[in-house]
């Protein structure tokens, strides 16, 4: 890992030209949020990759998406510096993040259910990292759950079912709720899957609200608007890049007006696989 410079940004991202109008790439497709459909064409190749290849686990799946995806090196951020890494360091760090994100709350015979979890490459992740509890995902794209059955089905301490931000009701999170004995025993967690959405705050105020007292902590390893500074550079350019995307601002505001809902925590540029779309860190707990 080596430090790069703002300025070398452009050498390595098309980011700062795109949002600075050097190009026309708002033009072409692609411009705006990543919708559902997208993503259930990226993980439907690589659920075929797995189905061809049995013997590839969870990482080698996501090995072989993120060097399709990219190469090295890459950009990354993390607390607001930003190196340039190989496209696997670049996985090290966000697994890291990942289990850290969850540091302290679990002390064993917890179920985290991490809502929107794609394929679930990180219940893998922090199944290996905390033994003693299990993991439940939920996502909307008919591919994602698909390739985590592939993938985890014989994993006595993860599965993957259907689920939908939504819906007015997240039957999943509830069907977990009531087989736990007591309200310590589950932690709610995104990463990541709340980006898209063009706004959380009825998400947060009409439904999360609802199971907040029910569960033993929040935790989102999300993008989180509101903490990117407005009186430097890099915290501008990460601004205009979610406007351009149009993606949530309103994470962390949703979750202070909540009802409820006590943040303990706001750490901010966890980590940064995107530099101008970082991961922030939002731990709270039910008041």
């Amino acid at each position: 890992m080596r430090e790069l410079s703002l300025n070398d940004l452009p050498k390595h991202s098309p980011w700062p030209g795109r949002l600075l109008g050097r190009d026309d790439w708002a033009e072409q497709p692609g411009h705006g949020g990543v919708g559902i459909d997208a993503y259930d064409e990226v993980y439907a190749t690589l659920l075929g990759l797995a189905r061809e290849n049995p013997e590839m686990g969870f990482r080698e799946v996501q090995r072989s998406a993120n060097h399709h995806a990219e190469e090295s090196p890459v950009a990354i951020s993390r607390a607001e510096d930003l190196f340039l890494v190989d496209v696997d360091e670049k996985q090290t760090l966000q697994d890291e993040a990942t289990v850290a994100a969850l540091a302290g709350l679990l002390d064993g015979g917890e179920t985290v259910v991490s809502l929107g979890c794609g394929w679930g490459y990180e219940l893998g992740v922090l199944a290996e990292a905390y033994p003693d509890c299990e993991f439940v995902g939920g996502d909307p794209t008919e591919s994602g759950v698909a390739l985590g059955r592939e993938l985890f089905g014989d994993h006595d301490r993860i599965r993957v079912e259907p689920f939908d931000f939504r819906d007015d009701e997240w039957d999943l999170l509830e069907e977990v709720l009531e087989a736990s004995e007591s309200d310590d025993e589950v932690v709610l967690f995104t990463q990541g899957s709340l980006t898209a959405l063009p706004s959380v705050h009825d998400i947060v105020s009409e439904t999360l609200t609802d199971y907040a007292d029910r569960v033993k902590a929040g935790v989102h390893l999300e993008h989180v608007y509101e903490l990117h500074p407005e009186e430097t550079l890099l915290g501008l350019l990460r601004r205009q890049y979610t406007d351009f995307r149009n993606y949530n601002d309103d994470l962390l505001a949703s979750l202070q007006a909540a009802g409820g809902i006590d943040i303990a925590t706001a750490t901010y540029d966890v980590v940064g696989g995107n530099p101008l779309h970082p991961l922030s860190e939002i731990r709270w707990e039910s008041v």
